[in-house]
């Protein structure tokens, strides 16, 4: 019996602490070249600013997320209504639910292209070598074709 608790014991440490041993060896890096790539990308990350644009966009996906979980919950809440009283007018309150969640996400399907196109879209300034630049230099934008 307690040959059995010591391999409990042991098969349980052993669940918790190999993953990890396995894991640290496959994240080990091989050359100093990728460590200085993740290096460089953790401070990369650490040194992004994350000012009020940052903040207000969290805030628009929230209330986008709320929206979208308050229609899906109308809609299964008037079918299941629609059963239980088998009643054509809460079928249609259903189909018309439905219908403003389609056209919702649709929307925003048309928000996200709309914003992966925009960063498609690379604004590009001339280097300056120390000479005052002229202020009616127009921007070039660059935009690349996928």
């Amino acid at each position: 019996m307690a040959w059995a608790v010591i391999l409990v014991v042991v098969a349980a440490w052993g669940a918790f602490l190999l993953p990890e041993v396995i894991g640290s060896r496959k994240s080990a890096p091989l050359t100093t070249t990728q460590e200085f790539n993740r290096w460089t990308t953790r401070v990369a990350s650490v040194q992004r600013p994350g000012g009020p644009a940052i903040v207000e966009r969290n805030r628009v996906l929230v209330r986008r997320r709320r929206v979208l979980v308050a229609l899906f919950g109308a809609a299964i809440i008037s079918l299941l209504v629609a059963i239980w009283l088998s009643a054509p007018s809460m079928l249609i309150t259903h189909v018309v639910i439905d219908a403003v969640v389609a056209w919702y996400v649709a929307m925003l399907v048309q928000l996200r292209h709309r914003r992966d196109e925009l960063a498609l879209v690379t604004p590009v300034r001339p280097v300056s070598d120390g000479v005052k630049e002229m202020p009616s230099t127009p921007d070039i934008h660059i935009l690349a074709s996928g």
